[in-house]
């Protein structure tokens, strides 16, 4: 693969145009790899891509120990995760020097095609190129219902998104990673609370999001002060999703409509688990708390 090709690619995955699954796909497809993508060494000559070398590997076959790339393009063993409270995989664990690196490339993107436009005497004059780069939303954003919102982990280019489009009062973040400094400072220039509810994701054996955790974040969620407020984990799949299905549960949902809504969200990696977990939650809690309040039924 030429260092242009892999240049698009990055591009595409930067921008939100494919995951890192389909990232992963087309780079084993171009370059001819392995089930475990060893060649990825291979590509010592592009140092920019070496971050996502680890991150793209701990996506293949969790029978294969992932290899991690140093800047020279050397295979070391991957230690990370010994001794940790929280067994993420590559979707549940936050990254931030990943969160940096693709908000770089993502804003020097904007930045090239803005020059493009300016330069381009076909572009229509009346695009306003600064305005269109600062509105951006969160990966898998979405509204949930009346001021409650859902993401991935926001970005600095999706700040003035949340700012002006939304006008965010409140944030619920379902892990246990410190939040970046940068985007707390913005958030406390701007009065928004921060509020943290570490949650383990719903694996085996026997591993799963505690009820009670369940319902002090719905509390907060559910309490109008806080809104508009959005949701968060990593990625915006699997806590985030799991978050959602029990809210829709107290909308009364199906349970068809709520795993369809989960599925869609935590594609390509949804987890049975989570679903059950949706299934058994015990809503009483928290019913029994919002009708005290007044926050029930929930309304459009």
């Amino acid at each position: 693969m030429q260092k242009e090709e892999l240049s698009e690619l990055l591009k595409e995955y930067e921008i939100g145009a494919i995951d890192i699954n389909q990232l992963s796909e087309k780079l084993r497809t171009q370059l001819h790899l392995g089930k475990n993508g060893k060649a990825l060494a291979s590509l010592k000559d592009c140092p920019e891509f070496l971050p996502l070398a680890n991150k793209i590997l701990s996506n293949e076959d969790d029978s294969t120990d992932p290899l991690k790339y140093n800047t020279e393009g050397e295979e070391d063993e991957d230690q990370e995760g010994n001794g940790q409270e929280f067994d993420e995989d590559v979707d549940d664990k936050f990254d931030e020097e990943e969160q940096k690196w693709r908000s770089k490339h993502f804003l020097a993107h904007q930045e090239h095609t803005e020059r493009d436009m300016t330069q381009d005497h076909r572009a229509p004059r009346t695009v306003d190129a600064s305005f269109s780069q600062e509105m951006f939303p969160p990966e898998n954003f979405s509204n949930v219902i009346g001021e409650i919102y859902r993401s991935s982990f926001p970005r600095r280019e999706n700040l003035q998104f949340l700012k002006k489009q939304i006008k965010l009062k409140s944030v619920l973040v379902l892990l246990p990673e410190e939040y970046p400094q940068d985007l707390l400072q913005v958030m406390t220039d701007n009065d928004i609370q921060l509020f943290q509810c570490p949650m383990q994701g719903n694996k085996e054996p026997f591993i799963h999001i505690p009820d009670k955790t369940l319902t002090n974040a719905l509390t907060i969620v559910l309490n109008p002060e806080n809104h508009p407020i959005l949701i968060h984990c990593n990625k915006g799949k699997h806590r985030t999703g799991s978050l959602v299905g029990c809210i829709r549960k107290l909308q009364n949902w199906s349970l068809t409509m709520i795993f369809d809504e989960y599925r869609k969200f935590a594609f390509p990696k949804a987890r049975a688990l989570d679903q059950q977990f949706i299934e058994m939650f015990n809503t009483k809690d928290i019913e029994n708390v919002s009708m005290k309040n007044g926050w029930l039924p929930i309304e459009w």
